[in-house]
């Protein structure tokens, strides 16, 4: 009977230091941040074609959040874009 306790402890006390090593998962040690999600605004005055309120949105992806949503986006000669919502609801990532 004593050889057996011993044999299941022997055996216990391997598994849990061959299991240990594996890693286990645990947290993410990733240092780059998440990317902030921000919500496109609507269109400004009719005046300025709705450039008021537009956000700049250079190598960013805008996301739509509902079918339907319009986008107006400013390609500028300096290679930067605007946009803002002309209808229904996007984000910028």
């Amino acid at each position: 009977m004593k050889s057996i306790m011993m044999k299941q402890t022997i055996f216990a006390i391997t598994a849990g230091l061959l299991l240990s090593a594996c890693g286990g998962g645990g947290g993410d040690d990733s240092t780059t941040p998440l990317p902030t999600v921000v919500k496109v605004p609507q269109c400004g005055t009719t005046t300025d074609l709705g450039m008021s309120n537009a956000i700049d949105v250079t190598e960013k992806t805008i996301k739509k959040v509902a079918n339907g949503a319009e986008v107006r986006i400013w390609h500028t000669p300096d290679g930067t874009k605007s946009a803002c919502m002309i209808t229904g609801e996007a984000t910028v990532i």
